[in-house]
């Protein structure tokens, strides 16, 4: 049941917006990046794997620049384990970091959670972006919530372009992609991601005509286990929203 990018069959979000953060999972690194790569520009390392990052001398961390995060977005992040970052604007504002703000970076990465909102002036950074193991338990910092929904709403069209084609891999005319899920569409439901939510693609329900991608209230998770085990009680019960599709006027609704 784990999610797994591309291919899960489900979207696990918790939005904590006293603390501009999400909890969620079914969400990778390559989606995030999909999603915001207009937004993004270079990435302080804090845990992580990945090869063919750059050294910073001031913070003695790592970092990977805006050109090259394409090509990070096509490793196995998974794979890493613990995958931490904060993201910058320049590295002249890197190399202005205090010994406290460094000292914050470090626990940050280590504990995967704030001394205080990880939105610093010398960095601008836009996100935090802290896992264990990506797409499993993802903890993200967002400094403008339109970025969130955003991501949402284009990672959850992509996912269920991914989930139907790979289900019918032995039919002879595949799924067409569909439009984007709008932020407004999003925003209906923030109340319902606010006390914790599982938008399922299994239990989709696919017509000619229409969409439905049904959303259980299920509450607020950091474990991966714990929530499993919700979720096998609450999925059997009536959804507390959906997400509907046109597939003639290709219009997204939320009815709840």
């Amino acid at each position: 049941m784990k999610p797994q990018a591309g291919s899960s069959e489900w979207i696990y979000i918790h939005l904590n917006s006293a603390q501009d953060y999400v909890m969620s999972a079914g969400i990778e690194f390559k989606e995030f990046y999909h999603a915001l790569s207009a937004n993004l520009h270079h990435l302080l390392l804090l845990k992580h794997q990945y090869d063919n990052a750059s050294f910073n001398m001031h913070t003695h961390m790592e970092y990977v620049s805006a050109d090259e995060l394409s090509k990070m977005a096509k490793d196995t992040i998974e794979s890493y384990g613990d995958f931490c970052w904060i993201d910058f604007e320049d590295e002249a504002g890197v190399d202005e970091m205090t010994s406290q703000e460094i000292a914050e970076l470090l626990y940050i990465g280590h504990m995967k959670n704030h001394l205080r909102l990880p939105f610093y002036r010398k960095l601008n950074n836009q996100y935090v972006y802290l896992t264990a193991e990506d797409g499993t338990m993802n903890r993200t910092y967002y400094r403008n919530w339109e970025d969130f929904y955003s991501v949402l709403g284009t990672v959850l069209p992509a996912k269920w372009y991914h989930h139907r084609n790979g289900k019918n891999m032995m039919r002879w005319k595949k799924e067409k992609m569909i439009s984007l899920l709008p932020k407004e569409t999003v925003r209906t439901i923030t109340h319902l991601l606010q006390e914790g939510a599982v938008i399922s693609l299994a239990k989709a329900s696919t017509t000619r005509t229409k969409i439905d991608i049904p959303i259980w209230l299920v509450g607020d998770y950091e474990s991966l286990n714990d929530l499993e085990e919700e979720m096998t009680v609450r999925m059997k019960q009536t959804p507390d929203a959906w997400f509907s599709y046109d597939r003639k006027s290709k219009d997204w609704t939320a009815v709840i």
